[in-house]
């Protein structure tokens, strides 16, 4: 089959070409994918470095495929699968590998699993013609749902409804999300809008409404004052903030009393500095999550269904130029997502 590989970490070092493709277990499903959503984790993936002065990752195999957003067609079945499964079927990937048997799996936190890992990262991925995959991480999807939209559920959706569930967010709320223009924003401000929050995201860009925030501010020296303005002094109820480090402090400031900040991502840096007066006198929760489990991947493609829910795509690429994809992930011009089409 043909992929985008590399045999060591560095965007120098991919490559496209021909990938033998590896055996199929009694267990496994074989998909043809047909949109690869490509995200930071990606970029992360081939650099060898998560996020800016992170630890190194651990990939395997070598040589590996990256690519963890993935929605495509059932080609082929083990022995073993279950027949709910079967040839022809559209479906998403779950991304997380998991024993299912672990006190973490038993308890419905399989991004916890103790012998678990990521597809994309601790087995081959989605930038490929093909991928196989447990069948415990295959979800069905119906006709009705497009690939660009159902490819965008596993990771940016699932992390985004994972972070408003664990967050309480109730109706009327003040929500204030960090990276209002990222994947995980916009799903952010349309899950929020669903329950009726006042959604505050912050971005320069203004197209952000057209997906249901209410107010969209610039994250600058007057972000507090604005915020206390919108919600007549109370602040945040919730505060979404997956940027880390260079807005960290700002994030504490607009929370508002019994606020809850709610952190999946630290693209600026994972140095989380914590004035413990604010913490303890507004007595903030600040609480980190992770995609979410199978259950609630299920749960939000059910919750979606009849709902306006969208993604905004910035660019298209052929999986022969899946390279280029990977390397506009942090662009400074970048207003959406980035798929990889193999239709």
């Amino acid at each position: 089959m043909k992929a985008l590989f590399f045999n060591k970490p560095g965007i120098e070092n991919l490559i496209f070409g021909d990938y033998q493709l590896p055996h199929m277990r009694e267990d496994e499903v074989l998909v043809e994918t047909k949109c690869i959503g490509v995200n930071p984790i990606d970029y992360y993936t081939v650099t060898g470095i998560h996020g800016e002065n992170g630890p190194a990752m651990k990939i395997n195999p070598y040589p590996h495929i990256a690519g963890s957003e993935i929605s495509g067609i059932v080609k082929n079945k083990g022995e073993r699968v279950n027949n709910t499964i079967k040839e022809g079927d559209r479906v998403i990937i779950y991304n997380r590998v998991f024993d299912g048997f672990c006190k973490y799996c038993i308890n419905n936190h399989q991004t916890l699993c103790e012998n678990g890992g990521m597809i994309g990262i601790s087995r081959n991925g989605g930038f490929a013609e093909y991928i196989i995959v447990p069948q415990q991480n295959i979800i069905k999807i119906s006709d009705e749902l497009d690939w660009e939209l159902a490819s965008g559920l596993p990771i940016a959706g699932l992390t985004a409804f994972n972070a408003i569930q664990e967050s309480g967010l109730k109706s009327k709320d003040n929500l204030v999300i960090f990276g209002g223009s990222g994947n995980t924003g916009l799903f952010c401000t349309q899950f929020g809008k669903i329950i009726d929050a006042i959604t505050i995201s912050l971005s320069t860009k203004p197209w952000i409404k057209e997906y249901g925030a209410d107010y969209v501010l610039p994250i600058d020296e007057n972000l507090k004052e604005k915020i206390s303005e919108i919600t007549d002094g109370a602040m945040a109820d919730v505060v979404i903030n997956s940027l880390g480090e260079k807005t960290w402090a700002k994030g504490m400031e607009i929370a508002g009393k019994l606020g809850k900040i709610i952190t999946f991502g630290v693209l600026t840096g994972g140095n989380l500095f914590t004035d413990g007066r604010l913490l303890y006198n507004k007595q903030i929760t600040i609480k980190g999550t992770t995609g979410g489990s199978v259950e609630s991947l299920l749960n939000l493609i059910e919750i979606i269904k009849g709902k306006n829910i969208s993604t905004r795509i910035w660019k298209r690429y052929s999986l022969e130029d899946s390279r280029i994809a990977i390397q506009k992930v942090f662009d400074k011009n970048k207003e959406g997502r980035i798929i990889i089409e193999n239709y």
